[in-house]
């Protein structure tokens, strides 16, 4: 699991969480966010059932968590296993479907993305809506 220290109270989660929901909204993202004052999930959703059933949907949940001193920031739980069974499926199950190995692969790169790029867009709603924050 990823994460990222905000060493800040000031910080307001769900002002991020609000941000960062319509960063990603606007992306084509699907996005909801569940939560109190001292924790937000925010859980990120693209492609529809037939990403899914090819590998090529992404999602992820990012944890806003304030904890003494400051903020986290976490990477929940990937959806990985999707990957590796529609891989599984192209290689051992008809040579016909050996495409979605293609697709699967290309949806495991694009899972592992994913949440490099959302937590740098944290750091940059961080910085830009508090500039003194490390």
């Amino acid at each position: 699991m990823d994460a990222r220290f905000y060493n800040s109270e000031e910080i307001d989660i769900d002002r991020l969480a609000n941000d960062l929901e319509n960063i990603y909204r606007v992306q084509g993202y699907q996005v909801q966010q569940l939560g109190n004052g001292n924790q937000v999930m925010v859980q990120l959703k693209k492609g529809g059932d037939l990403e899914a059933l090819i590998g090529l949907q992404a999602a992820l949940s990012v944890i806003l968590q304030h904890s003494a001193g400051g903020v986290v920031a976490m990477i929940g739980q990937q959806k990985w296993i999707d990957k590796a069974a529609v891989g599984a499926v192209g290689l051992v199950a008809a040579p016909i479907l050996w495409p979605l190995m293609i697709t699967a692969g290309a949806g495991a790169i694009r899972q592992a993305s994913l949440g490099n790029q959302v937590l740098n867009t944290v750091d940059a709603l961080v910085r830009q809506q508090y500039p003194n924050v490390r």
